[in-house]
């Protein structure tokens, strides 16, 4: 595939994805207020790594007036970077932002973080990498820190074709052009692998997490945000 094909891919891709946000159609306006209160309640200087960070849009107003001093967003996608590199501008953050998959990033790195935030990411993932993407990010962590995970989630019981329906007819009732809908369905249907939503609590202990706790549960149960910590 050549440059200018995979630029405008992306810039297409982007389209719909800004027309998900915009219009507020997972959440973004409940769940980054959120996870910014999250973060105030760190009283020193920390470090977050923000995995498929996409432009930031979400996390920047979430570190803004906390102790956050270091940024680092990870994302496959260089332009998305280059949106995340003018969100960022002017923040006062030390910020990195490096074109990398996140699950290699994190299996390479030896570096430590106080924060690993995951957000709307995860679900592309089999069930086997998921669970060493949270092995991985336990060993990351420095001490003291967390990993906050937001995701979309099956109910309890709800096979993935359920969920491909349910989530279908949720998308048809957002407001925007029938062909951009279709081609969320599409999405979900060939690349969303969501976990039921009682599975990380279950997952957690036997991955060496001492606490998890979730903060956050969509009104229509298809999304979700959960704490994990090692003490």
């Amino acid at each position: 595939m050549s440059t200018d094909t995979t630029v405008t891919d992306f810039f297409s891709n982007w389209e719909v994805y800004r027309a998900v946000i915009d219009n507020d159609c997972m959440e973004h306006s409940v769940i980054y207020p959120l996870v910014g209160e999250i973060l105030a309640e760190r009283d020193r200087p920390f470090s977050v790594l923000d995995l498929g960070c996409g432009d930031a849009a979400g996390t920047a107003p979430a570190m803004a007036g906390t102790r956050a001093a270091r940024y680092v967003g990870v994302d496959s996608a260089a332009p998305a970077l280059e949106f995340a590199a003018q969100t960022l501008q002017g923040s006062g953050l030390d910020v990195d932002l490096r074109v990398q998959d996140m699950l290699e990033m994190i299996a390479s790195t030896d570096e430590r973080f106080d924060v690993i935030l995951a957000a709307f990411a995860l679900h592309h993932f089999d069930t086997a990498d998921k669970q060493d993407f949270l092995r991985l990010a336990r060993d990351r962590l420095a001490p003291g820190g967390e990993v906050i995970l937001v995701d979309v989630v099956r109910r309890d019981g709800e096979t993935r074709p359920e969920y491909h329906t349910r989530y279908e007819q949720m998308v048809r009732t957002w407001p925007m052009d029938t062909a951009v809908q279709d081609r969320i369905v599409a999405h979900v249907t060939s690349f969303d692998f969501p976990e039921q939503v009682s599975t990380l609590e279950d997952w957690a202990p036997g991955l060496g997490y001492a606490r998890v706790s979730e903060f956050y549960r969509g009104g229509s149960n298809t999304q979700a945000g959960w704490r994990l910590a090692l003490t």
